[in-house]
């Protein structure tokens, strides 16, 4: 059989250059991004419809083959309009996290930390402590910046999972320390067995900012900034 010579490669699309007639009917997005499902599912069609005009009349393409690559293609369109849905989702979700973080301003957050800043007067300061498993006795220490332990008490009636406490900014004689940064510690056992126990801060929540991908941060009075997720509580 003899085919007669075009003025243009057939299968140039391989090349990724234009090919035919169907490919410069193509959308103007598709043409700016080679990568999309839809420039790819043109380029497909291109040399789909080429390799059909070129084939040998005694030795056609088994159909099954194009059905099996035509549901490929669709495939890749279909997973990339679910990525597109998706990232869509994903903004809306951010955007919801963003109003709701700003609510939160000049609220209290339990997050993790031993931190108590004492401002020198007014209500006591709350923590708290996440225990590990059970336990029948649960002691707070309480230190100045300098180290030095200015107060220590047990929690009454401790459990497995979070156990809170409050500290009134007096030391053990009962006198108001001076303002400054205190910071706490939790020994916890049961039956003289030591219980791990994790201790948490409830800080102010004093501004909300936005981390480089968008995801809201909460500044807190202890000057530490924590994502939404680190929360353990707002009240």
């Amino acid at each position: 059989m003899t085919v007669s010579a075009t003025s243009s490669n057939p299968y140039a699309a391989l090349n990724g250059t234009a090919a035919s007639a169907a490919s410069s009917s193509s959308s103007s997005s598709s043409a700016a991004n080679p990568n999309s499902a839809a420039a790819i599912e043109n380029q497909f069609l291109t040399l789909l419809t080429t390799q059909l005009q070129s084939q040998d009349p005694s030795n056609p393409m088994d159909n099954s083959a194009i059905t099996s690559q035509m549901a490929q293609i669709s495939q890749v369109e279909g997973m990339q309009t679910m990525n597109t849905t998706m990232q869509t989702l994903l903004s809306s979700q951010l955007s919801s996290q963003s109003m709701m973080a700003a609510t939160t301003i000049g609220r209290n957050a339990l997050v993790s930390g031993n931190t108590l800043p004492w401002s020198g007067s007014g209500s006591a300061l709350e923590g708290g402590v996440s225990l590990a498993g059970a336990a029948n006795n649960l002691t707070v220490s309480v230190k100045n910046a300098a180290g030095q332990t200015v107060d220590s008490f047990n929690v009454t009636s401790p459990q497995s999972g979070m156990n809170y406490f409050a500290w009134d900014g007096t030391n053990g004689n009962g006198t108001t320390e001076p303002a400054g940064n205190y910071s706490f510690s939790a020994q916890a056992s049961n039956s003289g067995t030591a219980v791990s126990a994790t201790p948490y801060s409830n800080q102010t929540i004093e501004a909300v900012s936005w981390d480089s991908s968008g995801n809201p941060q909460l500044q807190l009075s202890g000057g530490s900034t924590v994502s939404m997720s680190a929360v353990q509580q707002i009240s």
